[in-house]
């Protein structure tokens, strides 16, 4: 309970600090809602063109990247600054965190909020109503919970890749250009259906990066895109961040153990 106590008055300080710079809040939603717009163009404008993309039409694609909206959305307020453990690494500011009568990790993820998320959820929320109204869903209450948890999901599954990618710091001191890569991967394939790229490609996002479960299976369950029924592990999403998460803590926990500090 202290943990999540401290988490907060770290959360408070945080938006109290972004509170400050107004203009720059409203700046930053407005890029985020132009720049998902326009990918949401490129998408319609494929569609238009294909008519449809393997079995999915332009409302089903709608729904997957609302999905991945909402969770990255999350992802973003919470945790989009885990990339800036490179440079305190390397400047030697993450000192300051092992010295504090406080989790480093708690301190190091409180420090900060991007208000960035704010305008992905948005986009998020607006596309899923648009999408479940042309899709006429009609979701019972367990189907509402599934995509709750599984939004949330995608979130954390989101956190702990990156997690454990910035936690390779410690090893290595620097690790961004590989984050870079892993988070255009990410982006790129979040917004098309796995299946359209391969047997071998949706092996990979499914067992060896598995970013799969962040919208395309629990799409796939909840529109009922499954060739040949769905199977069981379609379902695995809160399963999969479960798992993440604590690789992300176990490579977190030793690398905190290793780290010397590396200075200026």
């Amino acid at each position: 309970m202290r943990n999540i106590w401290l988490y907060g008055q770290f959360l408070r300080v945080a938006v109290l600090g972004k509170a400050q710079y107004k203009a720059d809040f409203f700046v930053g939603i407005a890029s985020v809602l132009v720049l998902n717009a326009v990918n949401l163009s490129l998408i319609g404008i494929l569609v238009y063109n294909f008519d449809t993309l393997g079995n999915w039409g332009i409302w089903d694609l709608m729904f997957l990247y609302s999905f991945w909206m909402l969770s990255r959305g999350i992802y973003g307020v919470f945790f989009w600054h885990l990339s800036d453990l490179e440079e305190m690494i390397v400047s030697g500011n993450f000192d300051a965190y092992l010295v504090r009568p406080a989790s480093p990790f708690l301190q190091f993820i409180g420090k900060e909020i991007s208000y960035t998320g704010v305008g992905d959820f948005l986009v998020g929320v607006l596309g899923f109503i648009l999408a479940a109204a042309q899709l006429k869903l009609k979701w019972q209450a367990g189907e509402w919970v599934y995509f709750v948890i599984c939004v949330l999901s995608g979130a954390l599954i989101q956190m702990a890749v990156n997690w454990i990618g910035a936690s390779l710091c410690f090893w290595t001191t620097r690790s961004h250009a590989a984050m870079s890569i892993v988070e255009r991967f990410i982006v790129l394939m979040q917004q098309y259906p796995a299946n359209i790229f391969g047997k071998y490609f949706q092996i990979f996002v499914t067992c060896f990066l598995p970013v799969a479960f962040i919208n395309y299976y629990p799409s796939v369950v909840l529109l009922n895109k499954a060739e040949g029924g769905t199977s069981f592990w379609q379902y695995l999403s809160p399963v999969v961040s479960l798992v993440l998460l604590f690789v992300g803590a176990l490579v977190w926990t030793r690398g905190v153990k290793r780290y010397a500090g590396t200075g200026n």
